[in-house]
């Protein structure tokens, strides 16, 4: 929504002028966010520690993704309490807005979520019989889970002036959506990152899954002899075991067959 005013027969935007307002505890969470970053697409829920953003912790809240557009608040500061006047934490974070902003606020959280984006709304409350209009400004930026899915969302909300007793729900004047761009090194080290993460996961699993196929060529005759990497210093008895099946006789074996009608195989004994 744009806002707009005429001063001596000229349009002029109020946006900027709100945007200009300040608002300590969202420029604090915002750097904090940022630095927690540090070029990558975003920081995880993991990383946040509340001790980085002290002066904000009144009005900072932590929200989960629970479907497309919408989030819950998992932590609250007592800010978001005193503006419903209620505990908000389990709620979702639209009850703090009105009806007709609802939508707004879910094609807002859509796009943090996918794109993903930095959030920012400026937003009011409804004048009452007693009350004026009150305006805030909150802020939202997305944090990755534990697997690694943006599923999180750091954010903080902060009225610019005295709040009187709630509850107060509010509107949205205007919405700020910045696209995050990841710098090239960030983006090359991450998929480094996550490249020898998958190798070692997969290496870990062949490993379990290795048949030895050098147990000769003649499919049949190796069938139930299964390779085993001994461990490095340690029992050479499988690696014996496999030298001494790669040298079986073949010819002598199907010559036995031949003769007896049964098969010959090379076991291994062990003594305890």
């Amino acid at each position: 929504m744009k806002i707009e005013y005429l001063r001596n027969g000229n349009v002029v935007s109020l946006l900027s002028a709100r945007q200009s307002k300040s608002y300590p505890a969202i420029a604090q969470v915002e750097a904090y966010w940022h630095a927690l970053r540090n070029g990558r697409l975003c920081p995880t829920r993991q990383e946040v520690d509340p001790r980085g953003m002290a002066g904000a912790l009144h009005e900072a809240f932590i929200l989960e993704k629970i479907a497309p557009g919408l989030a819950r608040i998992r932590l609250a500061g007592q800010h978001l309490n005193d503006i419903m006047d209620m505990e908000t934490r389990g709620m979702p974070i639209s009850v703090l807005f009105e009806a007709d902003a609802r939508k707004e606020l879910h094609r807002a959280l859509e796009a943090l979520f996918d794109m993903p984006a930095q959030v920012t709304l400026s937003l009011t409350t409804q004048p009452g019989a007693f009350r004026k209009p009150v305006e805030a400004q909150m802020v939202m930026l997305p944090l990755r889970d534990e697997d690694g899915e943006i599923t999180r969302v750091l954010g903080a909300l902060q009225v610019d002036g005295d709040l009187k007793r709630g509850p107060h729900r509010f509107s949205i004047r205007s919405v700020e959506t910045t696209a995050i761009i990841v710098k090239a090194e960030a983006t090359a080290s991450m998929t480094r990152s996550q490249t020898a993460y998958d190798e070692g996961k997969n290496a870990a699993t062949r490993a379990q899954e290795t048949l030895d196929l050098r147990l000769g060529t003649s499919p049949g005759l190796h069938l139930g002899h299964v390779y085993r990497e001994p461990i490095p210093g340690g029992d050479d008895t499988f690696r014996s075991f496999a030298e001494a099946q790669r040298h079986f006789d073949l010819r002598m074996e199907l010559d036995r067959q031949s003769v007896t009608g049964k098969r010959a195989h090379l076991k291994l004994v062990t003594s305890d």
